[in-house]
């Protein structure tokens, strides 16, 4: 059976991470860690691609592996780790950016520690903590926004890929909790502690389930390979927060 081998990575600990701060949409680099991790993904990511093999006489090539990434500096410093170790390991691979990777905008919080918000918002963060019901933050995107993008991004990749493709997305926790949602069909969103270089690897048999009656209803057509896994960052002590 042939699969679609779809990967979503959040990518490495940012010197916003680093130091407690809701980036959001601000962009910032990989911290000294950060660039640790992304090697450590590096290495892990090799061993799951296919062994290179000489030509055959029919002329085929290599599944095709493809890498979207947000824009935002973190996750495009995690992605140029990965590209380089596949180039020096003489793997073919497409990669482009795509704004719509881009974490959940926190609005007037973006940039601040929680420490910080608490001090210029003190009326809005006890709101905030007072009650699970939504509360518009001012100038943030709203869950129901943020998951509608990453529907319309799982619609576009479904229709962009086919099985056989191997992707990779290098995105944030909070945009990553949304397509997980979407990907698994679920109507509402799981709050899922993720993991800096946390990789969630699904194999679809099939990029139009909408279209199938009862095989919807059948595993085999729907790994789930891998979930919030960071194995290969034993050893490695990671203490920040954010996304």
């Amino acid at each position: 059976m042939t699969y679609l081998k779809l990967l979503l990575i959040r990518h490495a600990q940012s010197e916003g991470n680093l130091h407690g701060k809701m980036e959001g949409q601000t962009s910032t680099a990989l911290s000294a860690l950060g660039r640790q991790q992304a090697h450590r993904l590096g290495k892990t990511l090799l061993t799951t691609l296919p062994k290179p093999t000489a030509p055959s006489a029919s002329g085929s090539s290599p599944p095709p592996l493809f890498i979207y990434s947000s824009p935002l500096q973190r996750a495009v410093q995690t992605a140029q780790v990965l590209l380089q170790a596949l180039r020096a390991a003489d793997c073919p691979v497409q990669w482009q950016l795509a704004d719509e990777l881009k974490e959940i905008h926190p609005g007037i919080f973006q940039g601040l520690t929680w420490a910080e918000a608490t001090s210029q918002y003190s009326e809005l963060c006890d709101h905030l903590l007072s009650s699970l019901s939504w509360y518009p933050i001012p100038q943030a995107e709203s869950p129901t926004v943020a998951r509608r993008r990453a529907d319309a991004w799982l619609t576009h990749l479904l229709h962009t890929h086919q099985p056989g493709h191997t992707v990779w997305l290098i995105s944030h926790a909070g945009l990553i909790q949304q397509m997980v949602s979407a990907i698994l069909g679920c109507d509402r969103t799981w709050k899922i502690p993720i993991h800096h270089t946390a990789i969630f690897e699904f194999h679809l048999a099939s990029t139009q389930w909408q279209t199938l009656s009862e095989d919807r209803y059948n595993p085999e057509y729907w790994k789930l390979q891998r979930f919030n896994d960071y194995a290969h960052l034993d050893e490695l002590v990671d203490h920040s927060v954010g996304d």
